[in-house]
């Protein structure tokens, strides 16, 4: 894997040697034949924009937007218009391959031998019912962003019988659990766009990177009606240019956001006194021990009543909620959480962040006083009849700062932030972007009811799942856990192996750190499938190809989503439904549900109880909640074959927001689209008041790692690949309190820290972006990417020049490129864009230019943080030129 860490090229090559696929006369049968096709775009992980599809005489020649659907309206990004070179890619693999050379590596040529698909099948179907003989769960399916839009991927595991469905593609992106925590939200939080007045990120895209046509339209509205924008970031961003960059020294965001929060509760600005006695669990009673004090015969939680002075349970009625204070109950001293969040923030003064994120004491004072100025407590404003707080302020942060060792503290600790004010869930402020509805349901606790990532996985030893579920049980999608474990599997307490890896629109090896320990985990692992659209990194270590369509060859109907970067009027008012018309396929290729389909009917997981139909007939879409596709047991026949079609058109007919329609008619219309009152787009309006509280003081976390730590000791075991527990402990604590991340104390010759953002041509690898050569046109023309950055005057001090071909290294692997000196990064960050590089001996050269970021990362268990277990993505490196190299 040596060359895996070192690239030769630095200039991207539009038009790679050995493209030279013969492609066949089009179909005579077509010619002079003109039809428009609606489409989903699939360029990205968003992968939501509408779009038309023109054909002629068979042949695709035009993508655009389709300019009376949303989230886009017509307009679409250079990689959608742009991926007809997804559909037309000769490095496409075309048919059924199965390996003759046993030998495996990611430069050593397969041997692939074409074979049929009954062939193909027949050797997958026999090696799969093998391993569910002898134990389910040794296949492991590996699933990712390029076919998010499958329908039976997960229900097809799940009846097999394995818990190991890992996804590849979450590691460097470890965002979920503090919005599914606060906000019952999922994936993650977003700004508000059409009320927002003061918009404060940190370590996040507004949307010039990705889904980029309706965020950045959005953006563009709010900032021409004068929405404040503050960027704090190690990089001045597009979106920064347009508003106020404030530079900091990369992975010390926390410490930032420690000392606006401590300004916030201690220096005598205003706070939402309201929504933090009636809808927060900040007056709740502490005991010594760190946990709620309850009352001794209903076993709920207590707040003082200052008018009556006496503790009650949480849910009786109150003259006077007591905030702050000391309070002896039952014999026990209490304090209120708020108080003790206070406390812990005395200590977090500017002065002392400055030190550390290098920002100084004056703009992080100044920028908290203006959020909480632009707030406007205490204000309210009516939207359909409703009156709603009017909190237009929002603090939002992403993966910048979550992705470092207590990276899941800094994103509570800008919950904080946020909650001060009082602006979750109402109109300007902080909002999920989970489907709208009634989401924010109290617990027993009167706590609201955390979804998604923050309910913890239950606890069970020897561990059932190959993905570490038992010692991060709040954990995101992690990879790197599963194939540490399938490295050492003594270490992680594993009593079964892997036999069949199951690779399903997923990248583990090219996406995550370390790639050298994918490859040889795979190597390790008898029997290889990979459902591919091309020869990338997993494909070329399998032992069978199944060839899946292309984007545009694949059907599907899918419920528009709330987007990822932020949120406004044009997605308020309606609910949304949209189908892709499939393209005839080029190839010997299918459909993923349908070789998904044939593997569960020949495994005999496809029919009855339990099985495929079964499941897909009881499950919801957990990401989109209760707006998201529901079939209603019984929907399908569960002991007879569906075709996809069948199964879609049932989708739409039972779609909770719809009226009866289905395929037919959608076929005819392109998408539905269900009114909704703009009122119910904000989740405070189905739980007004004080019917709900949000939880200010983290008690839940402290609880799984109470629990955690008792299994642990229970059976006799220490935390699994951590040099010290302490190190995990500290991170359960129900308070933000400073973490040091893996970076801060190493050696000072890696005096830079690395730093990574989306490139607008390749923010993810769905849809081929890398391999795409209109696209590499532009990112070889354009100055912000496809090399390596760093600030003017940290290159001149190590007498580096634009041009120069350089190294960087961290303490767990190097990459090159060629050097572009700028003012738009903070002098302690080299930022590398994208993640261009690696590939195959057999992939599309142009996937194997540009500078490969994540050889610079490790998925050392010591680096991770704790909570998420998300890797570092910020690791300190040093740079030297290359000798003889301009």
């Amino acid at each position: 894997m040596a060359k895996a860490k070192t690239r030769k090229h630095d200039q991207a090559d539009p038009m790679p040697p050995g493209a030279d696929y013969q492609w066949p006369a089009a179909d005579p049968a077509q010619r002079g034949r003109t039809r428009t096709l609606f489409g989903i775009c699939g360029q990205c992980m968003q992968g939501d924009c509408a779009t038309l599809i023109h054909m002629q005489d068979g042949v695709v020649t035009r993508v655009e937007g389709n300019p009376a659907a949303s989230p886009n309206y017509g307009s679409l990004c250079p990689r959608g218009a742009s991926q007809l070179m997804n559909l037309y890619n000769p490095y496409r693999v075309k048919t059924p391959l199965v390996r003759t050379n046993p030998e495996k590596g990611l430069d050593v040529d397969p041997g692939w031998k074409e074979v049929s698909w009954d062939e193909a099948m027949a050797l997958v179907i026999e090696k799969l019912n093998q391993v569910r003989t002898k134990d389910p769960r040794g296949l492991l399916v590996m699933e990712g962003f390029g076919n998010r839009d499958s329908l039976l991927r997960d229900h097809f595991a799940h009846a097999f019988g394995t818990p190991n469905v890992v996804g590849s593609h979450a590691p460097l992106c470890s965002i979920h659990y503090a919005s599914n925590l606060v906000h019952a939200g999922c994936p993650e939080q977003v700004a508000e766009m059409d009320y927002c007045e003061y918009l404060l990120t940190f370590g996040r895209s507004l949307g010039p990177n990705f889904a980029t046509t309706g965020a950045i339209r959005r953006f563009t509205k709010a900032m021409d009606r004068g929405m404040k924008l503050v960027v704090i970031d190690p990089r001045c961003s597009v979106e920064a240019s347009k508003g106020e960059w404030i530079p900091i020294r990369p992975g010390s965001d926390y410490a930032c956001l420690l000392a606006m929060a401590g300004t916030m509760l201690n220096e005598g600005l205003p706070f939402d006194e309201w929504f933090m006695k009636h809808r927060t669990n900040a007056p709740y009673l502490i005991n010594p021990a760190g946990d709620y004090h309850r009352d001794p015969l209903t076993g709920k939680p207590m707040m003082w009543d200052a008018a009556a002075g006496c503790a009650r349970a949480f849910d009786a009625e109150f003259a006077d909620i007591a905030l702050t204070g000391a309070y002896t109950v039952d014999g026990v001293a209490c304090r209120t959480g708020f108080d003790l969040i206070r406390e812990e923030f005395r200590q977090y003064t500017p002065e002392w962040a400055e030190g550390i994120c290098t920002v100084p004491a004056a703009t992080i004072r100044r920028i908290a006083g203006e959020f909480v100025k632009h707030a406007k407590i205490g204000s309210t404003i009516q939207i359909d009849g409703f009156t709603f707080p009017f909190r237009p302020a929002s603090v939002n942060t992403h993966r910048g700062i979550t992705n470092h060792r207590g990276g899941t503290y800094a994103e509570l600790t800008a919950k904080l932030m946020n909650m001060l004010v009082g602006n979750i869930e109402v109109p300007g402020g902080c909002v999920g972007d989970s489907m709208r509805g009634p989401l924010l349901e109290p617990d027993d606790d009167g706590v609201l009811r955390p979804q998604f990532r923050a309910q913890a996985f239950p606890f069970k030893f020897p561990p059932d799942t190959i993905d570490g579920n038992e010692f991060y049980p709040h954990k995101n999608a992690t990879p790197h856990l599963a194939v540490q474990a399938m490295l050492d599997p003594a270490r992680y307490h594993l009593d079964y192996s892997i036999e069949v890896w199951l690779n399903l629109g997923a990248n583990a090896i090219r996406k995550n750190a370390q790639p050298e320990k994918y490859v040889e985990a795979m190597r390790n692992v008898p029997f290889v499938v990979s459902v591919a659209y091309h020869m990338d990194e997993p494909t070329i270590m399998a032992d069978v190809v199944l060839p899946e369509h292309a984007n545009m060859e694949r059907d599907i109907v899918s419920v528009l989503v709330p987007p990822h970067q932020t949120t406004g009027g044009e997605l308020y008012g309606a609910d949304t439904v949209r189908v892709r018309q499939a393209v005839p396929a080029l190839f010997n290729t299918r459909h993923c549900d349908d070789i998904l389909t044939d593997i569960a009917e020949g495994t005999g997981v496809l029919y009855g109880p339990g099985g495929v139909y079964d499941r897909l007939n009881r499950s919801m879409n957990d990401l989109v909640l209760t707006d998201g596709f529901y079939l209603g047991e019984g929907t399908l026949d569960v002991d007879r074959r569906h075709t996809r079609e069948e199964i879609q058109d049932q989708l739409l007919k039972t779609w909770p927001r719809g009226d009866g329609k289905g395929l037919a008619e959608i076929n005819q219309e392109g998408f539905f689209r269900q009114p909704r009152s703009r009122k119910e787009f904000f989740t405070y309006y189905f739980s007004p008041g004080d019917g709900v509280r949000h939880p200010f003081y983290f008690e839940r976390l402290k609880k799984t790692g109470d629990s955690l730590r008792a299994q642990l000791r229970e059976v006799g075991i220490a935390y699994p690949g951590i040099a010290d527990e302490e190190t995990v402990w500290e991170q359960y604590r129900p308070i933000p309190h400073w973490i040091e991340n893996s970076e801060i104390q190493a050696p000072p010759e890696y005096d830079l820290w690395v730093v990574n953002w989306k490139s607008p041509y390749h923010p993810h690898d769905s849809g081929n972006p890398e391999g795409n050569p209109w696209l590499a046109e532009l990112y070889a023309q354009d100055p912000f990417d496809f090399a390596v950055f760093m600030n003017a005057a940290t290159a001149a001090k190590k007498g580096l020049k634009d041009g120069d071909r350089v190294t960087v290294e961290s303490r767990y692997g190097r990459t090159s490129g060629a050097l572009r000196v700028t003012e738009l990064l903070h002098p302690d960050a080299l930022g590398i864009p994208g993640n261009y590089g690696l590939g195959t001996l057999q992939s599309n050269p142009l996937i194997r230019q540009g500078t490969f970021y994540n050889s610079l990362l490790s998925i050392d268990d010591n680096t991770l943080d704790a909570i998420s277990a998300g890797q570092e993505i910020s690791p300190r490196v040093r740079v030297y030129r290359q000798e003889g190299a301009r």
